[in-house]
């Protein structure tokens, strides 16, 4: 996998980095006198570069990136800050963000403020299989003298977003809550599968629309909505099947894209609003076969871009209310 592809990935789904100078952070560093003291035990780790030493129950831990913050939340730790706006989080994790400190100074990290709130442990993702692409941020987070645990980081398939979950228990020290976790998420995935078996719907092809603002529409074969399907033995059209290729731009001309989906569902970006209004205008879109049919079902930008735990399980029950449950109700 190139490294545009991944950084691509990155921006797309909003995840929300952000990077600093070790200059800054060194600066940070002795405004404040360092960070303050950790748990007292400590174990070592070994992290994506290698081995780091770590508080055995960390208490005050900042989220580098949006998607260790969903995680973070999904086990039960609730950060004291993290690289993250609160407005522009999914509805999921934004309604748990009181009392979580917003560390983003523009495209950077305000390691002063970071290190005023004396973390224990930051946690951000480093880097696909064969790049660390984020490196920058990670390096400056060590440089502060905060123990810093950073991760091998993709979501083409569910055994990656999977690892994702696990890589941030396992630097929390909360791998049993994640093992229950995803215990639960297979439970749920093997039910489902066998309902969307029984109900006939394993070749019924199933698109989705992402519509942004400025004309931007693609549609979505490599995110975590594409995983949901593969993962329950949803068919996807011919064209849309390859995660690595991660989307198909169309505009309002190429509509005719979608005419193979059976079902559609499209999501407009928050800071898109009124351009589905314009996709529906088309002529093109009053012809496909789903919008004829009533199978358009708009869902949440917020939870259908996201790259954490709870966002994927809610990314099925979206597909268990406007897919499955309709064609067992005949």
């Amino acid at each position: 996998m190139s490294t545009t592809t991944v950084r691509r990935r990155w921006h797309a789904a909003a995840a929300l980095v952000v990077t600093a100078s070790l200059a800054l952070s060194a600066c940070a560093r002795e405004d404040d006198g360092g960070s303050s003291d950790s748990a007292s035990a400590t174990h070592e780790v070994e992290d994506y570069f290698g081995t780091v030493e770590l508080p055995v129950d960390p208490q005050r831990v900042v989220a580098g990136d949006g998607a260790t913050l969903g995680n973070l939340f999904a086990l039960g730790v609730k950060p004291v800050a993290a690289a993250a706006n609160a407005n522009s989080l999914p509805h999921h994790l934004a309604e748990q963000m009181d009392g979580v400190v917003d560390v983003r100074q523009g495209d950077d990290v305000n390691w002063e403020k970071v290190l005023e709130l004396g973390p224990d442990l930051f946690i951000t993702f480093a880097g696909s299989e064969d790049d660390a692409w984020n490196k920058e941020l990670y390096d400056a987070a060590t440089a502060t003298g905060v123990p810093t645990f950073g991760y091998l980081y993709n979501y083409v398939h569910l055994e990656q977003i999977e690892h994702n979950f696990t890589e941030t228990a396992r630097a929390v020290g909360k791998e049993d809550v994640a093992t229950e976790r995803l215990e639960a998420l297979h439970d749920r995935i093997a039910e489902l599968a066998e309902r969307v078996e029984q109900a006939g719907l394993g070749d019924v092809p199933v698109s989705v629309l992402r519509v942004g603002e400025d004309g931007f529409r693609s549609i979505r074969i490599g995110t975590s909505e594409s995983i949901a399907f593969r993962a329950l033995g949803i068919a996807q059209p011919e064209g849309q099947t390859d995660p690595e290729q991660f989307s198909i731009d169309i505009s309002e001309e190429n509509l005719d894209l979608l005419d193979s989906a059976h079902t559609l569902f499209v999501y407009e970006d928050d800071t898109g609003v009124g351009e589905l209004d314009e996709v529906e205008s088309s002529p093109l879109w009053e012809g496909l076969p789903a919008v004829q049919a009533g199978r358009v079902h708009q869902v949440s930008s917020g939870v259908w871009n996201s790259i954490d735990i709870t966002g994927f399980e809610l990314i099925l029950d979206d597909i268990e209310e406007y897919f499955i449950a309709p064609a067992e109700a005949g």
